[in-house]
């Protein structure tokens, strides 16, 4: 690439960026904000005009027209994309072989689907700092209201939504699930939670409003945790809580402030949210059996996807597979899904989907390792914190994995979406900074131009 073609490179991206500037956001993003509040607070069940609708295919289908118009953005031309693109084909290539093909077409299929178009549409419509911006904002305030809702029913109502059997079945916990229209039970309430207080910590430092929200809304955050008896989602939060202690400045002032918050946090709870707590270390008299039975399980579901060890059972059916095959352990000859991703992976797609989404997660590690070791520092404040969160995100979600599943959610693939718009974020503008800078700029791999 000459000099001469490097300058007109530089101007074609000057007059995308003041084209972005004058029309306010990428066309589409609006219709995309929309299908994100409707998907993610359901309105579609909390309005039944909107649910007879089908209001989230019909804007589905919109976004869909929307972002073929952006077919060179869509494509899969990164390796998240090609990964990902890998994953849905080879489930479809494979489904005649597995052992429910008519479950993988009706559920799994479709639900791999509706997960993975939040990393194209994603690529197809946040373009700009601006947009994700915007996009994140959307974001963080939907699932914050899905936090603040159940703990304000809680609050006024007694609303609990779940509970948890305790002394073998005799007693039963009370435990905070998401709200009545949501789908999250504690547990998945204990991940939103999770996923929500990075952004709230390190977005605090942008401004006075954030650090506003981040005071305002993290003490609700760690109180709905609380009260969801969630063990996975507070050892969630202590890895949070070290990952967020090794990036600050004031680590003995915010681990005195841990503290303390843990403490009288403790305190406050009920003895019997007490002793679910303890079970995390063996201890409690009413707990610590079903901790123990969390673990014993792992092996009978293991044991589960070693039937079918190529291929799989099919996409979306290990809680079929679990209902017919899981015969040892605690959770024997129940409709249960593998409570961990990486069984469940290999009872769904067998070792050869199991290989290609560990390829995907490393392709999405391999995004944010790249954007923070190149962030230029010309770039701002924002970029740089949004690096923190998801350097952050992706240490939980690999921990995570290890006590939910998640192959047919949409966590990887947004994280996977996020990770690559933040790489050409920080690639944009870079590739002709100084003359003497172009050859070595161009020879990178990690500065191709996408925004083209």
């Amino acid at each position: 690439m000459t000099l001469h073609a490097a300058e007109d490179f530089s101007d074609r991206t000057d007059r995308h960026a003041t084209g972005s500037a004058r029309s306010g956001s990428t066309p589409g993003l609006n219709w995309y904000l929309v299908f994100i509040v409707s998907w993610f607070l359901h309105l579609p069940a909390r309005i039944p005009f909107l649910g007879l609708l089908r209001a989230d295919l019909v804007l589905v289908v919109i976004l869909g027209l929307l972002a073929m118009k952006k077919s060179n953005e869509v494509r899969a031309t990164t390796r998240t994309g090609r990964l990902i693109m890998i994953l849905v084909v080879y489930a479809i290539l494979t489904f005649p072989f597995v052992e429910w093909p008519g479950s993988v077409l009706k559920s799994g299929l479709p639900n791999l689907i509706k997960a993975a178009i939040f990393y194209y549409f994603t690529l197809a419509f946040v373009r700009t700092e601006r947009d994700l911006r915007r996009f994140i904002l959307v974001l963080v305030v939907c699932q914050v209201l899905r936090i603040l809702e159940p703990v304000y029913l809680n609050l006024a109502y007694g609303y609990w939504g779940s509970a948890a059997s305790m002394s073998g079945g005799t007693e039963f916990l009370q435990r905070l699930s998401g709200s009545p229209s949501d789908v999250v039970n504690p547990n998945g309430l204990a991940w939103v939670i999770c996923t929500v207080l990075p952004f709230l910590y390190f977005m605090q430092h942008l401004s006075w409003k954030h650090r506003l929200a981040f005071f305002t809304v993290a003490p609700i955050c760690l109180h709905a945790l609380a009260l969801t008896g969630s063990r996975s989602g507070v050892i969630a939060f202590a890895i949070l809580f070290v990952a967020i202690l090794i990036k600050s400045r004031r680590r003995v002032l915010l681990l005195a402030a841990g503290t303390v918050a843990i403490v009288i946090g403790y305190s406050n709870l009920s003895p019997d949210m007490q002793d679910r707590y303890l079970s995390i270390f063996g201890e409690g008299d009413k707990n610590a059996a079903t901790a123990e039975q969390r673990v014993e399980a792992m092996d009978g579901q293991f044991r589960v996807a070693m039937r079918r060890p190529i291929l799989g059972h099919g996409l979306g059916t290990s809680t079929e597979a679990n209902f017919h095959f899981n015969d040892s352990g605690p959770y024997a000859g129940l409709a249960l899904p593998a409570h961990n991703l990486y069984i469940e992976l290999i009872q769904e797609i067998g070792l050869v989907g199991f290989v290609i989404f560990i390829l995907l997660m490393f392709s999405i590690i391999s995004d944010v390792v790249r954007s923070a070791r190149h962030m230029p520092a010309d770039k701002g404040a924002f970029l740089p914190k949004l690096v923190d969160i998801l350097q952050v995100l992706i240490v939980l979600n690999v921990v995570f994995s290890f006590a939910s599943y998640g192959l047919c959610s949409n966590d990887w693939y947004l994280l996977g979406a996020m990770a690559v718009v933040l790489d050409r974020l920080r690639t944009a503008g870079t590739l002709v900074r100084v003359d003497h800078s172009v050859e070595q700029s161009i020879g990178d791999p990690s500065t191709e131009t996408p925004y083209m």
